[in-house]
């Protein structure tokens, strides 16, 4: 038989079986049955059981109420939804009544020490339309920052996909529909895997309720004002959010005060795949950190380009450079104006000095504002809001003689909303003062009368014990207090026959008896009912700041949003000034040169080694026309060839990065940037597979050059790293020369092609648009050495033998393969002189018309031709002869006959 305890347990989950029940008894919150294994297992605690009636024993695991908030922490962290059930209903006789107060989720918590402080936690949802096209809603619940964006089913899946990828949510809304049948979804479900998905009503996402309810929460009639009038399936994605904070937190729904509709058109595309290879924002491999760094991340930051240009002093600033990084730009006036302001602060270093001071430990405003919104905050938060305030005028009088009209545009942003500011001081206690005071004497005349009253009372008492004393001559007399009877006297056994008559006995104790007195009793009351009251009016009172300080949100969250942006171009000038970047040069058209270009990550890694510059200079053609400019012969493909450890990579890298900071509006590391905007940068490199999806190395590498085929335009960066090395030599290499052409002749890129299969050097002969280059390496008898420096001309050695005698091989095995190596080379070299040997042979029968001895010649070549020895491509050269001089007997015979 089911008690009654855990009848009210189960009715509660029934309503909330999609997330973990954290249930208050006493001094612990409870997960039961599966709950509590899930629990269990993450937080790694005990699994104990419990048992409710005679018949009925559940698992159990508890967590302590001092600690909820820490171990609530990391289970979202992991993915989980959690209710927490509070107690509502003093402890009594009969069941005590329980509710759930709150529901955590992934993408809806607020709480501080739940959200990442230089990161922002995204809450998206995702709405796909019957005849293509998509909309995405996306909101950060600790800021209050609300967005939403739509794309037509020409731009899907790729935009979509980039998109989640940037934005990497907390957690992802499904409408139950997409949910359950994910092969409608664009290229299925499978991009979607490793985000935490949220099914939810399919109500929720239809267009005509969602518009109502946005149109309710702004307080609007139409949408048009918002972006999206005409935008249904982002108007269906932004709708759903709503409903889904409704349901889950309605106490988030103040923080969401506006609705802006953006278009990812006007960034440059980066999928996810890019963004890893690059390793902008997360290490592709391991954590290895720097050994130094400028930024915050400390000694141990890892080593990306997040890390090599955070130098920001502020959390909200750290968010914002991880955003711009994410949201490289393709206007180039807008561009320009911020290189404007970087470059101002990077010229003038007082003011530089100046704001660094000014910014360096502000308080987090954006969230500080969103929790004193949310009336969450306390008092330690508002004061620090205050304190960031004070702080703005000396921001703006930094930056009093700035020319750069962002500066200047920011500047005007700033204010320092006084009244505000004299709202918190007059109205607060400050903290730690030890008055034990939420309100500030002065404010209200009602709550200092009842301090006033509380503190005679106290007053009163506290002399009551030296009066006893010296009235009654009973010299240990002392006066208490405790929660369960409240003030008395205490009176010890030796001296209870002097006690006055007036005492009232109350409790005895081992050493004696307490009293109390009706003028004792009397004042305890004054002291009690005006704590209650103070403690209610206080609550009052500082509810009603809260709110009177949620007016000026507006205003405070536009100087927040300046702050952040002078804080992040503030550190790229630090940045740039402190590793000697220059100002790229902006173009409009499909050109790139980089005059000694420095890869930004590998060379703050090197922590002073020295690393070897290197230039870049490529032309694409752009609408069909061939843009030369002042760049002469400079090809569109620049094919690279040489060993690995040479540099490869790290080359083919760190031109897309010096491409991506000029688009960000940031200066770059190198001498010299004339950089031709992009559209798109892809990248193809490393060997990896994807199991999970049934891709082995060599498909994952054939899907992604696909995918790059297909979508880059003209205007793309393209860098390919060994492309065709997953297979066969004789396929790989087909592949690897097939991509070049494709290209060459129908893409028109720039791009960076890193490869292993030096015949492809001949491509430069064939295809106009197309320059050979290698990694320089200077050979000794021992050896060889990688000098990483570029250099004109195509590599005839991998030097694969020389690498792995560098990684450790042992000798045995590094010898035998330097043995076999020159045998083949010897190999190769008798090969050579056969096709050599064919042609003169065939001049020879053909000046003597010896028809019969030339066929015997072509038989006998055939036959002794060393197959085994050859290379597939040796192989196709001559079998390509012998095809020619067999074509050349038959027309001979033709003709004769």
């Amino acid at each position: 038989m089911t008690s009654p305890a855990r009848r009210q347990y189960l009715d509660i989950k029934a309503r909330h079986q999609d997330a973990l029940l954290a249930y208050n008894i006493g001094d612990f919150y409870e997960f039961f049955d599966e709950d509590a294994h899930i629990v269990a297992r993450e937080l790694q605690i005990v699994l104990t059981a419990r048992s409710y009636g005679s018949d009925e024993t559940v698992p159990l695991a508890g967590v302590p109420t001092h600690a909820l908030e820490t171990y609530l922490a990391r289970l979202v962290a992991r993915g989980y939804k959690v209710a927490v059930c509070d107690q509502v209903s003093p402890p009594g006789k009969g069941l005590v009544q329980r509710e759930v107060t709150r529901i955590l989720t992934p993408g809806t918590v607020v709480e501080p020490n739940m959200v990442p402080v230089r990161r922002d936690n995204y809450l998206v949802a995702l709405e796909f339309g019957t005849r293509g096209g998509a909309g995405l809603a996306v909101i950060e619940a600790s800021t209050g920052a609300f967005s939403c964006v739509e794309w037509e089913a020409s731009r899907l899946p790729a935009a979509l996909r980039a998109e989640v990828e940037r934005l990497a949510p907390a957690e992802i809304l499904l409408a139950e529909r997409a949910h359950a049948h994910p092969e409608q979804l664009p290229e299925g479900n499978d991009w979607l895997t490793g985000w935490t998905l949220t099914p939810c009503g399919d109500t929720w996402f239809e267009e005509g309720s969602a518009r109502r309810r946005l149109c309710r929460h702004f307080g609007a009639a139409t949408l048009a004002a918002y972006g999206c009038e005409r935008l249904p399936l982002a108007i269906a994605a932004a709708g759903a959010i709503l409903a889904y904070l409704e349901r889950m937190n309605p106490t988030l729904l103040p923080l969401l005060t506006d609705l802006k509709t953006y278009d990812t058109a006007g960034f440059v595309e980066i999928d996810g795949r890019t963004w890893r290879a690059l390793e902008v924002i997360e290490p592709a491999h391991g954590a290895a950190g720097f050994p130094s760094s400028t930024g915050r991340g400390g000694q141990h930051a890892p080593a990306t380009l997040l890390a090599t240009l955070d130098a920001t002093q502020t959390a909200m600033g750290a968010r914002l450079l991880r955003r711009t990084l994410l949201q490289p730009l393709r206007d180039r006036i807008a561009l320009e104006e911020r290189l404007d302001a970087v470059a101002e602060l990077h010229g003038r270093t007082a003011m530089r000095q100046h704001l660094a001071s000014a910014l360096d430990g502000l308080g987090d405003m954006e969230r500080l504002i969103a929790r004193i919104v949310h009336g969450s905050a306390v008092p330690r938060e508002v004061f620090g809001l205050e304190s960031a305030l004070a702080r703005v005028p000396v921001v703006a009088g930094a930056l009093r003689n700035a020319t750069a009209p962002a500066l200047v545009r920011l500047r005007d942003d700033l204010d320092a909303c006084p009244r505000a500011r004299e709202l918190i001081v007059r109205a607060l206690a400050e903290p730690g003062t030890g008055t034990g005071r939420l309100i500030r004497a002065g404010y209200n005349a009602e709550l200092d009368m009842l301090a006033q009253t509380a503190a005679e009372a106290r007053q009163w008492i506290a002399l009551l014990e030296a009066d006893e004393r010296e009235r009654t001559g009973i010299k240990s007399l002392k006066v208490g207090f405790n929660k369960v009877f409240g003030y008395y006297i205490e009176v010890t056994t030796p001296n209870l026959s002097r006690v006055p008559l007036e005492y009232q006995r109350r409790q005895t104790i081992s050493t004696g008896e307490r009293f109390v007195t009706p003028e004792l009793k009397a004042h305890e009351a004054q002291v009690l009912h005006a704590s209650e009251q103070i403690e209610a009016l206080e609550r009052s009172l500082y509810g009603k700041v809260l709110r009177s300080l949620a007016d000026s949100a507006t205003p405070m969250r536009r100087t927040a949003a300046a702050l952040a942006q002078i804080d992040v171009w503030l550190a790229l000038a630090e940045v740039a000034r402190a590793r000697n970047y220059v100002r790229p040069a902006l173009s409009d058209d499909a050109c790139l040169e980089i005059i000694g270009g420095l890869h930004p990550v590998v060379e703050l890694a090197m922590d002073g080694g020295e690393f070897i510059a290197n230039d870049t200079r490529l032309c694409a053609a752009d609408g069909g026309e061939r843009q030369e400019h002042d760049h002469g012969d400079a090809p569109a493909i620049m094919l690279l060839t040489g060993p690995n450890m040479a540099g490869k990579s790290t080359y083919l890298r760190q031109v897309a990065l010096i491409t991506l900071l000029a688009q960000i509006g940031s200066f770059v590391p190198a001498s010299q940037a004339r950089i031709g905007l992009v559209d798109r940068i892809f990248t193809r490199v490393g060997a990896e597979d994807d199991l999970a999806r049934g891709l082995s190395t060599f498909m994952l590498e054939m899907v992604e050059t696909a995918y790059i085929l297909r979508h880059a335009s003209a205007r793309s960066l393209v860098i390919l790293d060994e492309v065709g090395r997953g297979t066969s030599t004789a396929d790989g290499l087909s592949i690897a020369r097939a991509v070049v052409e494709y290209l060459h002749d129908r893409v028109g890129a720039r791009t960076l092609f890193a490869t292993h299969y030096h015949e492809l050097a001949d491509l430069e002969s064939t295809l106009p648009h197309v320059g050979v280059y290698r990694m320089a390496v200077a050979e000794r008898d021992d050896g060889a050495i990688f000098l990483h420096r570029v250099v004109v001309g195509a590599s005839t050695d991998s030097y694969g033998v020389q690498v792995a005698r560098m990684a450790g091989l042992p000798a045995s095995v590094t010898e035998r393969a330097s043995a076999l190596l020159q045998q083949h080379a010897h190999a190769q070299r008798r090969v050579a002189e056969v096709p050599a040997a064919y042609v003169s042979q065939s001049l020879a029968n053909e000046a003597n018309e010896e028809a019969a001895q030339r066929e015997r010649d072509l038989a006998l070549d055939l036959a002794s031709a060393n197959i085994a020895a050859m290379t597939p491509i040796e192989a196709i050269n001559v079998l390509f002869a012998l095809q020619q001089r067999a074509l050349a007997l038959l027309r001979a015979a033709s003709e004769g006959g």
